[in-house]
């Protein structure tokens, strides 16, 4: 993964290019929603008018594949060390998810939306895509603590949400 985080670390990508922990987000939500997504159109989003070579491609894939096996293992994937801020990181990764998110809108609240909403308020939150409606959450850092403390549960519960077998 040091390759991968070396890449987007990269001054010669462009600025549309995802950071690593946006892009890490991004493919946890992906790995979440049991509804697959086209490679190609994932990669795309990811970077955006971007020619990329095929080592690189197999490692974006390589990592969404780890993530979908934390999950599988009930873990919060490992967002990997790389340099950003851990305020920043965690602005990024739940950024990246809440765009995973909006990628497959429809997929994600086909069911249990009021559910889905719940355990994706943590997220949102942390993101700093907040409407003006939850502009108050975001200026309250105590909550927004609390909200950032909760996102590994609710990645967690959501995977299971999405997933778990019907009984």
């Amino acid at each position: 993964m040091d390759t991968l985080i070396d890449f987007f670390d990269s001054d010669d990508l462009s600025d549309d290019v995802m950071y690593y922990p946006e892009m890490h987000g991004f493919l946890t939500s992906l790995a979440i929603q049991p509804s697959a997504a086209d490679e190609t159109k994932v990669l795309d989003e990811i970077l955006p008018d971007t020619p990329v070579s095929a080592p690189i491609k197999e490692t974006i894939i390589a990592l969404q594949n780890n993530i979908k096996q934390s999950l599988l293992n009930n873990e919060f994937p490992d967002i990997p060390e790389t340099g950003i801020e851990d305020e920043d990181v965690l602005i990024l990764w739940s950024s990246g998810f809440m765009q995973g998110i909006f990628f497959q809108e429809e997929a994600w609240f086909s069911t249990h939306p009021e559910d889905i909403a719940e355990l994706t308020l943590p997220i949102l939150s942390c993101s700093e895509l907040l409407n003006e409606e939850l502009e108050d959450i975001a200026q309250d850092d105590d909550l927004l603590d609390r909200m950032a403390e909760k996102i590994p549960d609710c990645v967690i519960d959501l995977y299971l949400l999405l997933n778990a077998p019907e009984e």
